[in-house]
């Protein structure tokens, strides 16, 4: 499944970022099936240009399986919203596509008011409000080398050489020739937001 077919199917527009990293072939492995992936995966673990094969938070989705992911999350707000008497915001549109080790899912948030969506971590076991993991994508690949960096990936290593290409201008100088222990500082540093999607 391509990118294009992808966003068809959940009738959104991916983030330009995303589109940027797309272009340049990095997840080309996100457009096999699990069962074409299976016996290539070591080939894609081991490529340095890959996106985000590194030791970060996000684990992300085949976009094969980014429907079913949707079809999950729409399941665990149905029961918030029974439970808590609450619905999502009109004009809030939540599209997942990756999850983290633990089970919570990264997802794309569509809002009236932004242009470009934001980043946020939807949990999957508590009614607790979805953080932000990035205003935009730009800063969410941002994060995701920050915490690659705490969680010992190795900074000089080429595939972290290779995934800061992925940063925008605004981001690549905040990673480029800093130790594990800065970006672990500066990862620390971040003040924790939530989402306001209910209402």
């Amino acid at each position: 499944m391509t990118l294009e077919e992808l966003e068809k199917q959940q009738e959104v527009r991916f983030p330009q970022a995303f589109h940027r990293i797309y272009d340049t072939g990095a997840m080309n492995w996100l457009e096999l099936t699990q069962a074409e992936l299976k016996p290539r995966i070591q080939e894609y673990i081991s490529d340095s240009k890959a996106f985000l094969m590194l030791n970060c938070l996000c684990e992300m989705y085949l976009f094969e399986e980014v429907q079913k992911a949707a079809e999950e999350l729409a399941e665990l707000a149905s029961w918030k919203e029974q439970d808590k008497k609450v619905r999502i915001k009109d004009g809030v549109r939540i599209v997942p596509f990756g999850r983290s080790g633990g089970g919570d899912i990264f997802c794309l948030l569509y809002t009236q008011e932004n242009a470009e969506p934001a980043v946020i971590l939807y949990p999957h076991d508590s009614y607790e409000a979805p953080t932000i993991e990035g205003h935009d994508f730009d800063e969410f690949v941002y994060i995701q080398m920050l915490t690659a960096a705490e969680n010992e990936e190795d900074v000089e290593g080429e595939h972290f050489l290779e995934n800061i290409k992925f940063l925008s201008d605004k981001y690549r100088p905040l990673v480029e020739g800093k130790s594990a222990d800065e970006l672990t500082d500066d990862l620390y540093a971040l003040v924790t937001e939530h989402a306001d999607i209910w209402e």
